[in-house]
């Protein structure tokens, strides 16, 4: 099976980053995180959670920074200033 190349990776992680939402982020970390805790975990698949899980971490602030924005883009209307 062809190794995919390091552009079709990031074009991916982009996608995943745009498809995958703050609580499907949490949830998947959750399920990373027991299965972490596991002391049975082979190290091949150990490095495969932990690569996912800082992707997961980094949708997570990326969807938090955005909240920040749009939440300081309200405006309050007239009568309340």
């Amino acid at each position: 099976m062809p190794r995919k190349k390091d552009s079709d990776k990031e074009a991916g992680n982009v996608a995943d980053r745009q498809n995958v939402g703050y609580e499907d982020a949490v949830t998947e970390l959750e399920e990373i995180l027991s299965e972490l805790s596991d002391d049975d975990i082979d190290v091949d698949h150990l490095a495969e959670r932990v690569k996912r899980a800082t992707e997961l971490v980094k949708i997570c602030r990326d969807r938090i920074a955005a909240a920040r924005l749009e939440v300081k883009d309200i405006e309050l209307p007239e009568e309340s200033r």
